[in-house]
């Protein structure tokens, strides 16, 4: 769902370079694809659901050119924080962030927000960050 949301976001196109989906590269038509800034791995973390930690790229920026998101990581980094410096320093100011996600509470508001395409501000509902 919240790759759907990137993607329709970002028109479907490459925010670094901005091929679209579709669009011809040695012959082959380009995907789009989300990527997120911090891993999704990153388990509890609000993050994970959080459209600002998102962001979309063409197959190649993502993954296949030499410089990519996920192969050359500083290079990524820079970019991203050329395009969207407040995003990149509100991650960085919730990195730590973690919820529990047990809580049936907390996932309606997560829900909630991906519904609404709303940014997933959680302090704003009341919930309390564990470990931060």
């Amino acid at each position: 769902m919240l790759s759907t949301i990137c993607r329709d976001t970002a028109n479907n196109t490459c925010e670094i370079c901005g091929r679209k989906k579709g669009d011809l590269y040695h012959g082959k038509p380009q995907r789009v694809e989300t990527h997120h800034v911090m891993s999704r791995s990153n388990k509890g973390s609000p993050l994970q659901y959080d459209l600002r930690n998102c962001i979309c790229l063409c197959s190649l920026c993502h993954k296949s050119s030499r410089k990519s998101a996920h192969k050359h990581g500083l290079w990524f980094a820079k970019e991203f924080n050329r395009l969207r410096p407040d995003d990149a320093q509100w991650i960085l100011d919730h990195t730590d962030d973690t919820i529990d996600m047990f809580d049936r509470e907390v996932l309606k508001i997560v829900e909630n927000c991906l519904d609404k395409n709303l940014p997933l501000d959680l302090k704003q509902y009341g919930v309390t960050y564990i470990n931060n």
